[in-house]
């Protein structure tokens, strides 16, 4: 299915010197916002950061006065998303949300644990490893001393009797930059796939690139270890592209052979990432390295404000985080080209179907890339839709998963339950 002849895809597709004049506007919208977001959200940060003078070195500085907020989806969502629910608690969405329905006597309580909001399906959530441990030391945060990064969360539906079986699964992948973002801070994608739909929702960690997370060894296995003088020499840093993709790759490979035991469907799984994790999982579905143990699982793909060709991403803006993910930054251009799903766009390619979202206030380059990438695989006759989410910024584009009525949650839903031809799970109204 083409997105000229798709439902999904919207009128609002910018060509020519539209985008142009988009992208520009888009550009010194986010120069400003970046600026009045630093001062509005400094004193909530726990680090020494002047957002009129910001220090080179600081790097939570190039976070809030770079990464604007578009590009610092992490701690920007965990703050949005607390302000969304206070506005619109689910007793007020559209959908009626009824009261969990009481747990049997008979009910298996033996799967991990209750996460504590109100929606149809009572929702469960359990850890697992899915590779070899890899601990890491984040001098950022306090709680990511000795973390696991090889870890993932299943959010599994319960409907006051049992455990759903059977069920399709969404494999979800965060954004940050390559440089920031845990899986605990993304528990709310849970809440529409799982909570409303009885879908198994994956939410999984992978080794961060950031020049601040450092392998957890004896000269870090603490924050105050690892910023001992002695310590900083000695000290190693956690990742460098490809260790990102063979990360998501592995987690998806445990997905594969084990979420049939914990309720989901292996013949069912759609990969979705926003920012970054957008670019993983459509690395994963495109890259050669991938194609055999990977790509076959994959029903679909959900990429939402991805970069698919990275070398021709913004360097002004950019330019701190590819350094930190890619060895030699913009200047290692046959890296970066390795590391775009652009690059494997060939014909004859056997592809899984792609979705592609962006947004009215996106961070620069991602709304070329949307449409350039479109573009690609329309030239190739590859399946895939896209749409544009008018009002919507970098940030809010995700927070609104957690709201079943929210644009982006419709939208991504009915494209899941349109691939996979699947009977609708009702809510239990």
């Amino acid at each position: 299915m083409t997105p000229q002849n798709n439902r999904f895809f919207h009128n609002t597709h910018v060509r020519g010197q539209m985008r142009g004049v988009i992208l520009a506007a888009t550009l010194a919208l986010f120069l400003l916002s970046g600026v009045v977001w630093a001062f509005a959200e400094e004193s909530l940060h726990s680090c020494d950061f002047n957002a009129a003078n910001p220090a080179p070195d600081d790097v939570h500085g190039y976070e809030l006065y770079t990464y604007t907020d578009s590009l610092r989806t992490d701690a920007a969502i965990q703050r949005i998303y607390r302000k969304l629910t206070a506005r619109s608690p689910l007793t007020d969405l559209s959908v009626t949300v009824p009261a969990t329905p009481a747990l049997s006597s008979a009910a298996p309580l033996d799967w991990g644990e209750i996460v504590t909001v109100t929606t149809p399906y009572t929702i469960y959530k359990a850890d697992f490893v899915y590779a070899p441990s890899f601990l890491t030391t984040d001098m950022r945060y306090t709680d990511r001393e000795s973390y696991e990064n090889h870890a993932l969360t299943i959010f599994r539906g319960h409907d006051g009797h049992d455990f759903l079986r059977d069920r399709p699964v969404v494999f979800f992948v965060h954004g940050g930059g390559w440089v920031d973002g845990y899986r605990d801070w993304y528990e709310f994608v849970a809440e529409s796939f799982t909570g409303v739909k009885g879908w198994v929702t994956v939410v999984i960690d992978y080794r961060l690139t950031s020049d601040q997370v450092f392998v957890a060894d004896a000269y870090c296995p603490d924050r105050v270890t690892c910023g001992q003088p002695d310590s900083i020499a000695h000290r190693t840093k956690a990742a460098w592209y490809p260790d990102n993709i063979e990360d998501v790759a592995a987690a998806l490979q445990w997905v594969v052979a084990h979420v049939g035991e914990h309720g989901g469907d292996p013949n069912k799984i759609v990969i979705f990432g926003h920012s970054a994790g957008a670019h993983l999982v459509s690395l994963l579905a495109t890259h050669d390295d991938f194609a055999v143990d990977s790509r076959p699982h994959i029903r679909g793909v959900v990429s939402m404000s991805g970069a698919y060709d990275l070398n021709t991403l913004n360097r002004l803006f950019w330019t701190p985080i590819v350094s930190q993910t890619f060895v030699d930054g913009f200047s290692n251009t046959d890296l970066l080209a390795q590391a775009s799903p652009t690059t494997y766009l060939t014909p004859g390619l056997s592809l899984p179907s792609f979705y592609l979202l962006y947004c009215q206030l996106e961070a620069p380059s991602l709304a070329d890339q949307a449409l350039t990438f479109s573009d690609n695989l329309t030239g190739l006759g590859f399946n895939h839709d896209l749409s544009y989410l008018a009002g919507y910024s970098h940030v809010d584009e995700i927070a609104a998963i957690a709201d079943i009525d929210a644009t982006p949650t419709r939208l991504i839903v009915g494209w899941i339950e349109e691939l996979l031809a699947n009977r609708v799970y009702l809510p239990l109204f």
